[in-house]
């Protein structure tokens, strides 16, 4: 079988800063190689609505940018604790980098060990500097391309993008399915003529059969909405946090 590297997705304190800390260690116990750690922002537009309640329930609960970097911080131990190697990106709106402070932000962010940042609506013409500041601090800002995006842009936005590219899957929020057809491969074909870093999938992958058939594709997979609206189901019944987190990403790895 061939490897593809899982991408996986929280919402920082949602449904509280311990259980989705609990979340995030079970997740990069079953083996997922990245783990995006959304910020939650007040208006999330490019998130579905698992995401976005997420976020509302973080907010209410009292989370801010501080408690942001203090559960990276935390979460980075209990990494290191268990012998994990799991990348962790920091995803959010750049309204929550304007008030923090841009350059203030990549400095906390790369003291507390995070690997690179996804920030959807920062565009490469008007992001506040955002791709060049990122490099100086050795952080990996990833640029997302979309199904509208022309080519011309997408070799642009490959050229200032991290270690690899966002790829959309298909236009709209994230939480919907997405199909593997024939047009979405003619798109991530077209991506790859115009892009010479790796491509990372998401919007709408959320099960075992969608990865597998993505193998040989793209070399990273991301799941979003399928882990937020799991971790609000565990987090309603008993038993261990973390030890279903990390059976559900080994199911979706096919572990």
């Amino acid at each position: 079988m061939k490897k593809i590297a899982l991408m996986g997705h929280i919402v920082a304190g949602f449904p509280s800063f311990e259980a989705s800390l609990k979340a995030a260690l079970g997740i990069a116990q079953g083996g997922a190689e990245y783990l995006e750690v959304q910020f939650p922002f007040s208006d999330p537009n490019a998130d579905g609505i698992a995401i976005a309640n997420a976020c509302e329930v973080a907010l209410q609960g009292g989370f801010n940018t501080d408690l942001g970097f203090e559960f990276i911080a935390k979460l980075q131990e209990k990494l290191a604790q268990n012998h994990l190697t799991t990348k962790l990106l920091i995803m959010t709106y750049g309204n929550i980098l304007f008030c923090y402070g841009v350059k203030k932000f990549l400095k906390k962010a790369k003291q507390c060990g995070v690997y690179g940042l996804i920030v959807p609506d920062l565009s490469l013409h008007n992001d506040e500097k955002l791709f060049k500041k990122a490099r100086k601090f050795r952080l990996e800002n990833i640029a997302l391309i979309a199904p509208l995006t022309k080519p011309k842009r997408m070799k642009r936005l490959s050229k200032a993008s991290g270690a690899f590219v966002y790829v959309v899957a298909r236009n709209g929020i994230t939480g919907d399915t997405t199909q593997i057809d024939a047009s979405l491969l003619r798109y991530i074909e077209l991506v790859k003529k115009h892009c010479e870093k790796p491509l990372a999938l998401g919007f709408g992958i959320q099960s075992k059969e969608q990865i597998d058939a993505l193998r040989g594709i793209v070399p990273i997979a991301i799941v979003g909405s399928a882990f937020v609206r799991y971790i609000n189901k565990v987090c309603k019944e008993e038993g261990e946090i973390s030890e279903k987190l990390c059976a559900f990403t080994k199911g979706l790895l096919g572990d």
